[in-house]
């Protein structure tokens, strides 16, 4: 009980100071993105890697990062969170700090809760850009969708319209 309230305020602490020193980057095209997924949700990896197609790019520069564990999901995810990549003072190593220093254009939160940990990994996560869904942390969030993760279609009709409009594909 002491070490879930330690975390949490570790975590928090951290989480609110990167938020507050987050600033906006000069305009940039997508070439490079990063998905952080809930397993609870029950997307496939092909989903997301489909969208390289969309936004132009070759189906590598896309990472993907799975929370939970999902005995389904696990096979088809390379990158999963383990509990022993994060300690109590919020040090990443691993694959978790690995994936973090990707240097990413675009993030994308496919969570719809809110989740220290998720979070954390999300605004820690070098990006330009992040788009997720409501329910999350509206702050790490800098384009919010409200529709239910599982709708894949109408997530990917948003998402893409939303970069064009933008000019980011």
């Amino acid at each position: 009980m002491i070490q879930s309230f330690w975390r949490k305020c570790v975590f928090e602490k951290e989480l609110n100071a990167r938020l507050f020193s987050r600033k906006l980057k000069e305009p940039f095209k997508v070439k490079k993105i990063a998905i952080l997924v809930d397993a609870s949700i029950g997307i496939g990896s092909e989903f997301f890697l489909r969208l390289s197609k969309d936004f132009n790019i070759p189906e590598f520069q896309i990472s993907l990062f799975l929370f939970g564990n999902g005995l389904m999901l696990e096979s088809q995810y390379n990158q999963i969170l383990k509990k022993k990549e994060v300690n109590y003072w919020s040090v990443f190593k691993g694959e978790l700090l690995d994936f973090c220093k990707g240097d990413y254009d675009l993030i994308i939160n496919y969570y719809n809760t809110t989740n220290i940990l998720f979070s954390l990994v999300s605004i820690r996560t070098d990006h330009k850009l992040s788009v997720g869904f409501r329910g999350a942390d509206h702050r790490v969030n800098d384009v919010v969708f409200d529709i239910d993760p599982t709708d894949k279609i109408t997530f990917k009709k948003e998402l893409i319209m939303y970069m064009k409009i933008l000019n980011k594909i």
